[in-house]
């Protein structure tokens, strides 16, 4: 039905976060559609090539398939090379963006004097703990009650430390096995990406928490939304184009003319 009213591509995303994140990047040519969730757009994609449906392309969070080894079923369907959209995002000067708002310059200092490591690792390592658990479980095939864990109840605000030990002792509540089961489960996973771990939304949630005391002094009023809003907003163009997503996009246009899903930026410009 879109098409009959739009000639030009079709970019088809997963959610209203990723919409707004597009609608700053598309191509005037191009329309975005909001698929509500990832199985729509992954089972829509291979129904619209039976039907040599042309110029749509859907945009879609990798979360674990990349690490079970899970393909695109389509060639107009691509992945973010990390977990989802707010990975990628974190993993570019965004998150100085974001400090730079509402961080503390001095705690900041301090926390990556004594850890050694950026804030970005920190944060990084504290949502792998989360990314491992739901891993070990979508392995095994366990994920009854994983919804109900939520980020707050293991995050300490005044360390900004997760209690892990807290963590495996609520599992057994809410799914099967018991703690020393799903510690097994954990330890036995192979090496992977943390990129591909941890999720963004817990990656938001954790660092709201750290900049309550830890890295900064927000207020209980600045929300997930505004973390996530300047993180969509802040994302320089230049390292855009240096992810696999951005390279992938561009290679199906190329493959798939006159259809355009990104804007034609000159050398130098922001987005």
């Amino acid at each position: 039905m879109t098409r009959m009213s739009h000639l030009g591509a079709l970019l088809l995303v997963e959610g209203s976060d990723d919409l707004r994140f597009w609608s700053l990047r598309h191509h005037e040519g191009c329309e975005p559609v909001l698929g509500e969730n990832k199985m729509n757009i992954v089972a829509a994609m291979p129904v619209l090539d039976a039907q040599h449906f042309k110029g749509a392309l859907g945009v879609v969070d990798s979360d674990y398939d990349t690490l079970t080894g899970v393909r695109c079923a389509s060639e107009n369907l691509v992945t973010t090379d990390a977990h989802d959209l707010e990975c990628l995002l974190f993993r570019t000067s965004a998150l100085d963006a974001v400090m730079a708002e509402f961080g503390d310059p001095d705690k900041v200092t301090r926390l990556q004097d004594e850890s050694g490591v950026s804030v970005r690792q920190n944060l990084l390592e504290r949502a792998a703990v989360f990314g491992r658990l739901r891993w070990a479980a979508i392995r095994h095939r366990d994920t009854d009650g994983l919804t109900m864990i939520k980020i707050p109840r293991f995050v300490d605000e005044q360390t900004w430390t997760v209690d892990e030990q807290a963590l495996m002792r609520t599992i057994p509540n809410q799914s099967a096995g018991n703690a020393d089961l799903w510690a097994h489960r954990i330890a036995a996973l192979p090496h992977a990406d943390s990129w591909y771990l941890a999720q963004g939304h817990d990656m938001i949630d954790i660092l709201r928490i750290g900049l309550r005391r830890v890295l900064g002094s927000i207020k209980s009023t600045v929300g997930r939304k505004e973390i996530a809003r300047l993180l969509r907003q802040s994302a320089p163009l230049e390292e855009l184009k240096a992810t696999g997503l951005y390279t992938d996009i561009r290679n199906w246009e190329a493959s798939n003319p006159p259809f355009a899903v990104l804007k034609a930026y000159p050398a130098g410009d922001a987005p």
